[in-house]
């Protein structure tokens, strides 16, 4: 029964459903847990690869396409090429799109949805160019070295987000562990006494206000 409190406890809080479901699995299935577990590696490696595109992406875009009009290439024919090097964009629109001729704002507009960081520069440069003639390897490239930049800091957000939520689980979730196999084992029984009933219920709220608070920061600083 103190365990399907505590269950319910931590997925109130906030925290992921499969942080309480996964400490009661441990101690009633170890095997399952396991199995789980592995599973859910694997998963997550997959997830990983197949993630959607950020700044880094739009980094290597943009170097590749100022180093195509560096070799010399014409503004639309290096917009093709330069897709290749980042198949997680979607720009396969203005690369079709530049490749058919269309008027440069098309292209200009397409390319500008497609980047997350600098669409709006590279749009306006791409279409300043095409329409004056004027280069535009040197305004990529610092295009690129900006969304380079951005993507060092989100890495570095969510290392910082991912240690604090893992913090956050340990200091909840050894506690939890700890009353969790006294009361399995039967070491510990709140009906025996009143007074430790009214403790263990004292600190499981009080973890739980821990594990909501740290949530809710990590929430605002990943918004």
């Amino acid at each position: 029964m103190l365990m399907a409190v505590v269950v319910a406890a931590g997925v109130v809080s906030g925290a992921p459903w499969w942080l309480p479901v996964g400490a009661w699995l441990v101690f009633a299935h170890p095997g399952a847990a396991l199995a789980v577990a592995a599973g859910w590696v694997v998963w997550g490696r997959r997830s990983a690869t197949r993630g959607r595109a950020g700044p880094d992406d739009e980094a290597v875009f943009l170097r590749s396409l100022a180093a195509e009009l560096t070799a010399g290439a014409s503004l639309r024919s290096a917009l093709a090429a330069a897709v290749g090097h980042a198949p997680r964009l979607d720009l396969s629109g203005a690369a079709r799109a530049a490749v058919a001729g269309l008027p440069a704002p098309v292209v200009a507009r397409m390319l500008g949805k497609a980047l997350p960081v600098n669409g709006r520069a590279a749009a306006a440069t791409w279409l300043l160019a095409s329409e004056s003639g004027g280069p535009a390897a040197t305004m990529m490239q610092s295009l690129a070295l900006r969304a380079g930049r951005e993507g060092e800091l989100l890495r570095e957000r969510r290392a910082l987000t991912a240690q604090a939520r893992a913090s956050a689980w340990v200091v909840a979730g050894l506690p939890a562990l700890l009353l969790a196999g006294l009361v399995i084992s039967g070491r510990l029984s709140a009906g025996d006494d009143p007074v430790v009933g009214l403790v263990v219920a004292v600190g499981v709220v009080l973890q739980v206000l821990g594990v909501a608070s740290v949530v809710a920061m990590v929430k605002r600083a990943e918004a």
